[in-house]
Parts: structure tokens; sequence; C-alpha cells
């Protein structure tokens, strides 16, 4: 359930200014998504007829109800609760049944760490009273912190129910949350009314990285009378995940996340197997090799099961050299616009092999009877890809049969088996396309008049949207096209950032890459923020195929440092050309988007020269 927890202000300022009914204080801002979800809450819990258990949970709720709002009142009422030696665990603004703004702390002992006891709450109530009376007129009342049991959870399923969950002792509305999750509403939906705590023993990078726990708990509305046990297991999911190299830039271990760090990047053209980039989903899963089959079905194709040692020996070997990216790499530097939902990769989520494999249209087409005339006739438009670890993602027909289009089956990595951490036995390769359409430990491949189902197809993970899109309602998400091909990128490797050079030439290397196959034209650096350029030398990777250049390309210059710039701070940019003359926009803030994706802006790296 990780999402930009920036969104969800954004989302909550923006409808609070449409309502023009809640005056926000900016600065406890960060809990107004949990405002929204206190508002459902008190509606719904003034037509309950009684809760499972009615005894003070782990904490209790003061509500000072006030005629005139201003900002700053939250936090210096904050602060006279604090004298009252309690904790304050949230402090909200809701709003009344007569319009008048409500704030609602959720308060603690502060040497018990547990909710209040009845007088002791009375009593914190009376001696705040006057105290709060003086910041602002209103009434002060206190209320026990809300106990549901499972059985309540269970009856809110719905929108108009409200949908809520629990994670181990605390009760969540997250109905307008739902909407907004990078996972996509059905995975969602799977654990309305329920524990999320089996999900995310698998999906971990919500415990893992990122701003999960913080934002479910400010969606709490009350405390689990009858939480689950403790998971006596002795392994988890992930527990058989192979090792990995240490010198990755690890993001998640559960599930695995890490890239390429620059210092490797540039030592061969061919990425190292044990330092390529990862981004798992899941659990890498378990497979016995002799026992590992392949189904190709679909509409227009007869189906067919394909062992390993089918693949091997019933097709000619074939090997193609590709760079696969993911769709939000350099994601970081979207981030420090504003926060974007998902990992935050530097330049290193991509990576080079050499693949070895089957072509997938010798497979379709010779094996599967998927002809052209049966893609006219059946309406063929996607082929579609299902992992053994539950992924599935699509491609369009045209490029899964172009013979110009070396789409793969891949059982070899760089001259050795594939890798299990890579998708062993088999996986897809899609040049040119972005890294998730290149599902892993494939175990099926359809032929289908529609696209996959699931988040990573038809859900907002991998969608582009405008700048100005900062929340989902009303937006049908499934009409936004899918990512495929990739824009032009490329990046400086060297120096880093923030070294210092003494030289009067910069010695300058890095990478370019394409989506579609597309060659580097060119290369430019600049050191006066545009104004001139200069262009590098092309490397590695220089002389690929025209419209198949699949894989990237290294670059180098020798840059003179201007006598206005020596010994002082500079900043290198960079940006490259593709066969199609496409070139990297200047700025990120046009491309900004609320998933982080598409990151092709000029790379900036800034360092210091030392004039001696």
């Amino acid at each position: 359930m990780a999402i930009s927890r920036r969104l969800v202000q954004r989302f909550q300022w923006s409808a609070s200014l449409r309502d023009s009914r809640i005056v926000l204080d900016r600065t406890w801002l960060c809990l107004s998504a949990a405002a929204l979800a206190w508002s459902d809450y008190e509606s719904r819990r003034r037509s309950r007829q009684s809760f499972c258990e009615t005894e003070p949970g782990r904490s209790s709720i003061i509500k000072f109800r006030v005629d005139n709002d201003r900002p700053g009142l939250l936090s210096e009422a904050t602060e006279v609760l604090k004298k009252q030696h309690l904790n304050i665990k949230d402090a909200r603004i809701s709003t009344a049944d007569d319009s008048r703004a409500e704030h609602v702390y959720i308060v603690q002992d502060k040497l018990s760490g547990a909710g209040l006891s009845e007088d002791r709450l009375a009593q914190a109530v009376n001696q705040v009273r006057e105290a709060l009376r003086q910041l602002a007129a209103g009434d002060c009342r206190a209320e026990p912190w809300p106990r549901y049991c499972s059985a309540d959870v269970a009856k809110h399923t719905t929108p108009e129910q409200g949908i809520w969950v629990s994670y181990k002792d605390g009760v969540y509305d997250i109905t307008k949350f739902v909407a907004n999750h990078p996972g996509g509403t059905d995975k969602i939906m799977l654990a309305a009314g329920k524990a999320i705590d089996p999900f995310w023993r698998i999906y971990q990078q919500h415990t893992g990285r990122g701003n999960a726990l913080e934002l479910l708990e400010s969606m709490r509305i009350g405390d689990l009378s009858d939480p689950p046990q403790a998971d006596d297991r002795s392994s988890c999911p992930f527990s058989t995940d192979p090792e990995r190299h240490p010198g990755l830039i690890f993001h998640n271990n559960k599930p695995c996340n890490a890239e390429l760090p620059a210092e490797l990047m540039l030592d061969a053209w061919l990425t190292p197997n044990p330092v390529w980039f990862i981004r798992h989903h899941h659990p890498v899963p378990i497979m016995d090799h002799d026992q590992y089959r392949l189904v190709v079905d679909g509409v227009g194709t007869k189906s067919v099961t394909l062992s390993l040692e089918d693949l091997k020996s019933r097709f000619l070997k074939r090997e193609v050299v590709a760079t696969l990216q993911c769709g939000g790499n350099r994601r970081s530097e979207l981030d420090q616009i504003e926060k974007t939902s998902g990992i935050p990769w530097g330049f290193g989520a991509m990576s080079t092999a050499k693949w070895g494999g089957v072509y997938l249209r010798e497979v379709l087409q010779h094996c599967a009877g998927l002809s052209h005339e049966n893609v006219e006739a059946f309406e063929v438009k996607h082929i579609i890809f299902k992992g053994l670890d539950s992924m599935e993602a699509s491609i369009p027909v045209q490029k899964a049969l172009s013979p110009y289009g070396d789409v793969l089956l891949a059982y070899e990595m760089n001259g050795e088996s594939l890798p299990k951490e890579h998708g062993a036995p088999v996986r897809i390769i899609v040049p040119g396309v972005v890294g998730v359409r290149n599902v892993k430990w494939v175990g099926k491949i359809t032929a289908s008049q529609e696209e996959a189902q699931g988040p990573w197809q038809r859900g907002i993970a991998y969608k582009g949207f405008s700048p100005n899109v900062k929340e989902l309602t009303g937006i049908d998400i499934e009409k936004i096209p899918s990512m495929q091909d990739l824009p032009v990128q490329s990046a400086i490797v060297f120096p880093k950032a923030g070294s210092t050079v003494e030289l009067d030439d910069i010695e300058v290397k890095g990478f370019a890459w394409s989506g579609g196959g597309r060659g580097i034209v060119r290369v430019d650096l600049s050191l006066d923020d545009g104004k001139t350029w200069i262009t590098a030398d092309l490397q590695d990777g220089k002389d690929q195929a025209y419209n198949r250049a699949w894989a990237w390309t290294f670059w180098e210059a020798s840059v003179p440092v201007p006598d206005s710039l020596k010994g002082k701070d500079i900043t290198i940019l960079c940006r490259a050309v593709d066969s199609a003359y496409s070139t990297q926009p200047e700025r990120p803030e046009p491309l900004w988007n609320l998933r982080g994706l598409n990151c092709n802006c000029w790379h900036r790296v800034s360092i210091r020269h030392q004039d001696d």
C-alpha cells in the first residue's frame, strides 16, 4: 500500500479548499488524509448500535470544537495538552455536525503509554478546558479510543460501507486511499474487510522503505480487539531468495530492488551477472528445471506445452545484446521537485547483457500456429506473458512477431545459464521496451485481443500522467496507454557528483540509450548551463545496427575548463540525441508525474574545480 505521502496531502489540501469547510493548519498538513478518514468514521460510528468491545484501547480521544478556527491553533492546543503529561499520537481537523471545525487529538498517558482511564480522561479534560478556551471560543470533551473486532472490520468492504482493513492491533479506514494505491484497486481490494498482515508478509516493501506505515497510521480509526496471533513460522517467503552481491545499491530486500552502482557501470559494456540491477515484485520462485513447462495458447493458436529441453533442442539458438531499463530510472531527480510514488532510483536501474535463447516469433508462428493471417482473422492485438511469480504483462503483437523486433525467450545470460535471480529457467526479453514487460520466470504465453490484466499493465504503476495530475479521482486509468518504448536517455557516470578536479581538462564519461532500437547519434556536454556544447566521442555500442540498437552506448570526452570557471563550482550537463533526432528535455519539472516515470531530462553533475 505504499504511495506518495505528498500525493495524498495535496489531494486532501485541494479538496478542503474546494469545500471551503475546513481551515487547515499548515503545520499539520501532513495529517489531512487522516482528517477525511476520521470524518467518515464519525458518521458511521453514530449509526452503529455498539462495538464488539467498549473498553478503552491503547489511546484516548480529546475533541475541541471551535467557533472560529485559525492557522496555528492546532499546534498551540497540542502544546497545552502536552503540559498535562500526555503524549500526542495524532492531531487532526475534522468538521462537526454544525459545520464548526473540530480538532481531534489522539492521546496517551505519558507514563504508561496507554489510553487514559475514565477518571484520568475526565480529569485531563477539566484541566485543559479553560486553557483551550483561552486560545479560542469553543467546547471540549473526551472519549475512549474505539475498539472493533474482526467481525466489525469484515462488514466494511465497499465504498458505501467504507473500506476497512486491520493491521496488527489497529483498524484503518482506507476508503479515500483505494483509488490511489500504486498496485491498483483490484489488488488492494483483496484485503477489504480483512487483515493486511498476510499481504504485507509478501509485499514487504511496505515496511522496508517509504512511508507506507506512516500513511496507514494516519488512517487509523480504532484498535482491534482480537488481533491475529504473531506469525510463528520459522521462515518468510523470501528466505529462499539467492544471495546478492554486496556492491549493489539496495532499495529493498524483500522483495529485492537494487541498482547497479556507478562505480561498476562502465567497467564492461556487458554488465556482469552478479551486479545486474534487480527489480522484483515478489519472492524469487523455486523451480525444478526438469519439471518446467511453458504453455503457449490463446486466440488464433493451437495450444502447445514446451519443456526447457524442447526450447533448446527444437529451435535455433539466437543471441541478442539488449539493455533493460526500469521505467522509474532516475526517479529520485523527480522526487526533488515533489515526492512521487515508487523506488527512488538513481540512474543505475538499468544493465546490459547478451541474451541467448529462442525467438518468440518462431515459437508463436511455427509451433503454436499464430500466422499473420490468424492475427488478422482473430483480431489478435497483444501477447501476454505470465510469470511463475504471478507477474503479468503484455506487448503489442506487432512487436512480438516482427522479424526485426528480436523478442527472445531467453535461457542464457552473458554466456551462462540464466541465473535464478534474473528469471531462470526462462524469461522474456523485449528489446527497446520498458523493463517491466521483460517478464521473468515466464510460465505462460497467451495471444489475446486485450492487454494483460493487473496493476503492471492496466493499473497506475506504469502509466504516465500530466504534471498537473495529483490524484486519480475521476480518471479512467485503463484508458491511459501503458508504457512500452522508452525515450532517449543519458547520464554522466564520471566524475561523481561532489568530487574535486584539478586538471584544466575534465575527463567525462557516461552512457546513452534510447528505446525502440533507436541508436545514439551523438552526446553533447556543457559546462555553462547549455550556452555552449562539446560533442563526446562514442565508444562501445556505437556500431549497432540502425533501428536495432538495443544496447546502450558508452561515451567519453575531455572538456576544457574556461578561465571564468577555474577554481569554482561547475555543473556538467549532458544530453543525447537518438537516430530519430529526438533529444532529452532540459528540465525535470515538465516531466514530473505522480509515479515518477520516464525521467530523461539533461543529466547534471556538480563538481569543484581546484585551481593551483
